[in-house]
């Protein structure tokens, strides 16, 4: 029920000393921030915080908890080993996914479609119009 994205943005840069709150060479903060104050003009209600593996932005106005996972993609050296990213030049991936509780979802089943519909469509539309945003391709 995912949907994810891959851009690369000329003005959405890496803060200085943000992989302290998530895990090394995980960015993502700059993203999630713009992400979510767009989402916040347009009706949502948001709120941005770290993880592990990047930034996550929870869609709080949702009746089935929606969120969006930023981050930037791991670089390869050629031998299979990760290598650390140019900041300068990062692709990021956003992706859209339903928070199902367990044992509600277990009772009833959860059709969150329509909410990710709604918040993929959101995201969808702010990155093909945003002139510093180039969209690219699944690495």
């Amino acid at each position: 029920m995912s949907q994810s994205f891959w851009f690369k943005s000329s003005e959405l840069k890496v803060i200085p000393g943000e992989d302290e709150e998530t895990n090394p060479l995980r960015f993502g903060k700059s993203v999630a921030n713009w992400i979510a104050e767009s989402l916040d003009q347009n009706g949502f209600e948001t709120s941005v915080y770290p993880e592990d593996w990047g930034w996550r932005i929870d869609c709080l106005n949702s009746p089935c908890p929606i969120w969006i996972g930023c981050g930037n993609m791991d670089e390869d050296d050629g031998n299979g080993d990760l290598k650390e990213p140019d900041i300068n030049n990062l692709t990021w991936q956003c992706f859209v996914e339903a928070d199902k509780p367990f044992f509600k979802n277990l009772l009833k089943k959860i059709d969150a479609s329509k909410e990710v519909a709604q918040v993929s469509k959101a995201l969808a539309d702010l990155l093909e119009n945003t002139s510093h945003i180039t969209l690219v391709q699944e690495p």
